[in-house]
């Protein structure tokens, strides 16, 4: 009497389960990345060569957090979970990679044609996806064991826990801490003409040069207002402006510049560059008349500063003091005369 057949052999765990705990490794790597980016901008990155290839940019892009979950953490989820169905067998590994693989086409798309960047880092996870996902069709589409609801539950109870403590246990250290409704410190303007907003009788004063389009200076001026919040009552930000572009009215160049002046001008300095901030980085043109409109300033008075010949000059005089200065990259950081890193800045408000 014959045997009965035993049918195909179950598909083999070893690749992909060593694929997806080399993609969660990745993925821890580029959470610390992206924490690092937002929390400690000065230190340098292991992952940045030039603009092309730049970590730090990619983890300040717009797709960098996903329904308030920081898409690295995502991405553990997603390889917790095909972890676990290659280690039980299963078909679900098929499915699971699949998203993996379309979704990591689709970042790849967003660092090329909206971020201006790649994420070397971040391309070794798309590749261990494609990787996983061509495994998984060759053996566990078809040779794989059905999911049970048990195994359901296994496969997806981890993943979920990671998602759920990212959305409520960890604190949101992307979020900006924004003045855009009130600003919790003194304000001022220097001798000079420059916003001030801190301390009124500081021990520390800093300048800080920025552009409005650039996301470092987004993240940097994120992380003074938190200092500010520690150190108000002894130290004092200065705005300075770095417009990499020449403010004309040919060119009708500066607009974000300009609208932060013309606000001033209004009363409303510090909550237009705050807005300008939230909105702005990653970009060269924008609606700044919503800003107008959403911090409640005259919006008369505000279009007739943003076209008027005064507030052009005054713009292009910022941008050609800053490179008297010799203030090319931005943010950057004088005091007492001289131009200091972020590191020094540091070490100096440590000292407060």
């Amino acid at each position: 009497m014959s045997e009965p057949d035993a049918g195909p052999p179950l598909p083999s765990r070893t690749i992909p389960v060593l694929l997806s705990a080399l993609g969660l490794w990745v993925s821890g790597v580029l959470e610390w990345i992206h924490v690092k980016t937002y929390l400690l901008p000065s230190v340098d990155s292991f992952c940045t060569i030039d603009q092309n290839f730049d970590c730090a940019e990619v983890a300040l892009s717009r797709f960098s957090v996903v329904l308030g979950v920081p898409l690295p953490l995502w991405g553990a989820a997603g390889f917790v979970a095909m972890l676990v169905a290659g280690w039980f067998r299963l078909r679900l590994l098929w499915p699971l990679s699949l998203v993996a693989a379309l979704a990591s086409v689709g970042l790849l798309l967003e660092e090329l044609l909206h971020v201006g960047s790649v994420c070397l880092m971040c391309e070794a996870v798309h590749v261990l996806a494609v990787i996983l996902a061509i495994v998984a069709w060759r053996s566990h589409r078809r040779h794989g064991r059905p999911a049970s609801p048990r195994t359901w539950a296994r496969v997806l109870s981890v993943p979920a826990t990671i998602v759920l403590i990212a959305m409520f246990v960890i604190p949101p250290y992307w979020a900006p801490l924004t003045w855009q409704e009130h600003v919790p410190h003194a304000t001022g303007v220097t001798e000079q003409g420059h916003p001030w907003v801190g301390a009124p009788e500081p021990t520390l004063v800093v300048e800080e040069f920025v552009d409005y389009a650039c996301p470092h200076c987004a993240v940097a001026t994120n992380l003074t207002r938190r200092r500010l919040a520690k150190h108000g009552d002894r130290l004092r930000i200065v705005r300075r402006h770095q417009p990499r572009m020449r403010c004309n009215d040919k060119n009708h160049g500066c607009i974000a510049t300009r609208a932060a002046h013309c606000a001033g001008q209004l009363g409303k300095f510090w909550e237009m560059d705050a807005w300008l901030f939230a909105h702005m980085p990653g970009h060269r043109d924008l609606d700044v008349m919503e800003g107008a409109r959403a911090l409640g300033l005259d919006e008369p008075s505000f279009v007739m500063c943003l076209e008027d010949p005064a507030t052009y000059e005054w713009a292009d005089r910022q941008a050609m003091a800053a490179r008297r200065l010799k203030v090319s990259a931005t943010p950057m950081y004088r005091t007492d005369d001289r131009t200091i890193t972020q590191p020094e800045l540091a070490t100096l408000i440590d000292a407060l």
